[in-house]
């Protein structure tokens, strides 16, 4: 945890010693993130080195992650499926495995049952682990909490899923703050402040995270987009291999759409980020 200037460090005895950190570091333009890896002085308790991470995130900001679990409400709110893209697409792009847990399902309508149904079955086909999860009856946190075993996790999503509840859920001891979401605005209140790591067991790290709502796609080329899209590696490629999808000839993404091989929605998404991503790439120049 990063707090008030300090750093939180959990050694490998299971303590936590609260640091400063050298001031070459902020020399250097390196801030550092949860989840680094680094070597203390414990007489000054100081942070006097930082190792090479595997991976990081900006959004939210944690690095040397094995896996996002993306968590979003199954019902009031319906689920962002925009958002839960765009957090897909950066997930892709840091390399992590993807988790897609659909949570509070016990707020679900008989109505609205066929149609996570049909979302659940989209992600699937694309190599996604998909969860239906309830905190209040349950459903699936067993099944969660056990793709959590050995692994350091982020748990990232809007304010109001439940990402705190569900921690709590597998460890209560933490008695995480929590609050309902708002009835006014079917917006959840944001009760986590700061990216934090919790040991729920010897092996198994989660961060919880603070809620957001907008994330951009700084970064990301629009060559390399369709890359971070899994239903669309096909196993035969487009005639130009400079397709970006869209209107070029012997597009076999285009093809794979008209026989519904890929969802039209997911596809749009795609559509919406290219053009995202040419508007941010103007703007550079």
């Amino acid at each position: 945890m990063i707090k008030g200037g300090f750093y939180f460090v959990l050694n490998t005895e299971g303590e936590v010693i609260r640091c400063r950190a050298r001031g070459r570091f902020k020399e250097k333009g390196l801030d550092l993130l949860v989840g680094d890896l680094v070597a203390i002085d414990y007489q000054e308790a100081v942070i006097n080195k930082v190792y090479p991470r595997k991976n990081s995130l900006l959004r939210p900001q944690v690095a040397n992650v094995d896996q996002v679990v993306i968590l979003m409400p199954a019902s009031r709110p319906a689920p962002d499926l925009v958002f839960l893209d765009r957090l897909l697409v950066m997930a892709e792009k840091a390399s992590l495995e993807a988790v897609i847990c659909l949570h509070k399902t016990d707020l679900l309508a008989s109505r609205e049952r066929d149609t996570i149904r049909e979302i659940c079955m989209v992600f699937q086909d694309c190599g996604y682990r998909v969860l239906l999860t309830s905190a209040l009856t349950g459903q699936g946190v067993e099944e969660l909490k056990h793709s959590l075993q050995g692994k350091i996790s982020v748990f990232a999503g809007p304010s109001g899923a439940g990402k705190s509840t569900l921690i709590n859920k597998f460890k209560p001891e933490l008695n995480l703050q929590t609050a309902p979401v708002s009835f006014k605005t079917q917006r959840g209140r944001h009760t986590t402040r700061h990216v934090e790591l919790f040991r729920l067991t010897k092996e198994t790290l989660v961060a919880d995270t603070p809620g957001f709502q907008r994330l951009n796609l700084e970064g990301i080329t629009l060559q390399e987009l369709s890359s971070y899209f899994p239903e669309m590696s096909l196993p035969v490629p487009c005639r130009f291999n400079s397709c970006l999808h869209r209107a070029e000839p012997g597009c076999a993404v285009k093809e794979a759409l008209q026989k519904g091989k890929i969802a039209s929605w997911r596809y749009k998404h795609y559509l919406d980020f290219l053009e995202e991503i040419e508007q941010l790439e103007k703007k550079k120049y």
